[in-house]
């Protein structure tokens, strides 16, 4: 059947690409080739290349050398070749940031089986159905979380079979010895350094990431190992503005966002795979562990949420500390304010970049650029080989005109395949090459895209919409507020109505009344909160976005 929006949205974007590609920082090509290679090609390129470089750095006392990370994802690989996991085996890898992380996920790709990253505080039903929704059969897992793996491998209805538990020397934890539980260090060992005769291909799976998408419905985004590298060599070198802001050879990331999300993967993994860059691990990052992490080991690209960047404005040795390694600072997940990002970049001197994606685009598909111009409260302009459109909410057929509202759909090499083992879900997103994001967004003439708010966070105010995001930068703007998060609450008169938390700075006071009054200043009335609460600290997910569910569940 013919579908004549199709051709529409080409002609939309005939008539708009060439005005954002303008704002491409000199060095950015337009388009980018991608090598037909798996992606444990590139790790294996330098470790024998450069391999007496640091590929991970943490802490005070570890530096891995990419000649070792790379005989240690070696014996990892084989001890899994030893316990029977073969190419195309789900493994999840659960644990926060540390080396063992990274290891093992090269050694998951040097064998081509898939990792199912998982995030450790999960509780034990949320961890049960993601293993089983994704066939999940071998757990690595730091031990501290290993009970919960254990737990669930005696279900006789989980697919699990084998947890590997590994110690951290900071914090051993017994583990009980069992039938299907290894130790992981003891396997390392006793396997072979040699590389495992393996044949993995660009088109192969290599990771699920999972996501609640559109829906709040787990599902686990397929990802290959040529989607994945699709945004290694974009990020890198956008981000580092045409590698004249960062030299390609001297790419050092800070990795402070949790690894088993798309974020903390694509903007350290990945972006090392392509530049043979160093990773410096945070496990928790803490103000104090971050500012520790920077001055030690000196990174120059930071990928961040605006809850770190606020942690370490507001440290009481910030003022004698030394950032100004920091040169390209990401910032993702979540709207940062103005002030926020001023006051960073005069401690950095650095660049920060604002950008949007998801997981199933493998993090990015805008960002704003380095050198060429920013626009406040934007999230950049369209991602290189990247076609962005914005269409009506309730057909998803219609183009809508520029700086007016609707819903964001794309298409591009980071577009995940799939989603794991659910066409349902697949079609509703995916249709006719397209990804329907769920995001409601306004593009300016320049191709810079303003996220106004997820579709599901909309609030039905007497039949006016309204989105939290609009409510949230009026707040952010007073100068006593901290940080602040609107949601929608039940209303017997107007069916929903706005509700603010906000978080008051250090030794300063404020009323419900001040809150109410600043906003009616910038906001119709319709869009005013009625309802205002004080608290100490904005709840976040795991990568530090504000976690509007729970604040929904204080009602």
């Amino acid at each position: 059947m013919e579908k004549p929006w199709l051709k529409e949205f080409e002609a939309d974007l005939a008539k708009w690409r060439p005005l954002w590609e303008r704002h491409y920082d000199e060095g950015v090509p337009k388009k980018f080739e991608y090598p037909d290679f798996p992606l444990k090609y590139w790790f294996n390129k330098w470790a024998e290349e450069t391999p007496d470089k640091p590929y991970i750095l943490m802490g005070e006392n570890v530096s891995i050398s990419y000649r070792d990370a790379n005989n240690l994802a070696r014996r990892i690989a084989n001890a899994l070749l030893d316990l029977g996991i073969k190419k195309g085996d789900r493994v999840a890898i659960m644990a926060p940031n540390v080396p063992q992380y990274v290891l093992s996920l090269q050694a998951l790709f040097k064998i081509g089986a898939i990792e199912v990253p998982t995030n450790p505080l999960y509780t034990i039903p949320e961890l049960a159905l993601q293993f089983k929704d994704s066939g999940t059969e071998t757990v690595i897992v730091m031990a501290a979380f290993a009970d919960k793996a254990i737990e669930i491998m005696k279900d006789p209805e989980s697919p699990v079979k084998r947890v590997i538990a590994f110690q951290i020397a900071s914090a051993p934890v017994e583990i009980p010895p069992g039938e299907g539980i290894y130790d992981f260090n003891q396997l390392a060992m006793a396997a072979s350094d040699v590389e495992p005769d393996i044949e993995v291909f660009a088109d192969d799976v290599a990771r699920l990431q999972y996501t609640g998408g559109t829906t709040g419905v787990p599902k686990g985004c397929v990802l290959t190992n040529a989607i994945i590298f699709s945004q290694a060599n974009r990020t890198a070198t956008w981000t580092s503005g045409g590698f004249k802001l960062i030299p390609k050879e001297e790419m050092r990331t800070l990795c402070a966002i949790p690894l088993n999300h798309i974020y903390g993967f694509n903007a350290n993994v990945n972006i090392c795979l392509f530049t043979g860059g160093t990773i410096v691990l945070v496990a928790l990052p803490t103000p104090d562990n971050l500012l520790e992490a920077i001055e030690r080991h000196r990174p120059n690209l930071f990928a961040s949420v605006p809850a770190m960047i606020i942690g370490l404005n507001n440290h009481p040795k910030i003022s004698g500390a030394d950032i100004t390694s920091l040169k390209g600072i990401f910032c993702g997940s979540a709207p940062l304010a103005v002030e926020v990002m001023n006051e960073f970049e005069r401690l950095t001197g650095g660049r920060i970049l604002e950008g949007y994606g998801m997981s199933e685009t493998v993090n990015i598909l805008t960002v704003n650029p380095v050198f060429t111009i920013r626009k406040p409260g934007s999230c950049g302009i369209v991602w290189p080989d990247t076609d962005l459109v914005v269409v009506d909410v309730d057909t998803g057929t219609q183009v809508i005109p520029r700086n007016e509202l609707g819903e964001l759909i794309g298409r591009g090499p980071q577009i995940m395949r799939e989603y794991w083992n659910n066409p349902e879900e697949t079609d509703n997103v995916l249709r006719d090459g397209w990804l329907y994001t769920g995001d409601i967004v306004r593009i300016d003439e320049d191709g810079f895209v303003f996220i106004v708010d997820r579709k599901k966070d909309m609030i039905l105010c007497s039949g006016f919409n309204v989105y939290p995001r609009d409510i949230d930068e009026v707040l952010y703007a007073h100068p006593k507020i901290m940080e602040a998060c609107t949601v929608g609450v039940a209303d017997p008169k107007r069916g929903e109505t706005a509700k603010a938390f906000v978080v008051v700075k250090p030794d300063e006071e404020m009323t419900v009344e001040e809150v109410i009054e600043h906003c009616r200043k910038s906001l119709a009335p319709y869009k005013v909160p009625t309802l205002v609460e004080f608290i100490s600290e904005i709840p976040r997910t795991s990568v530090g976005k504000p976690d509007r569910k729970v604040l929904k569940a204080k009602g």
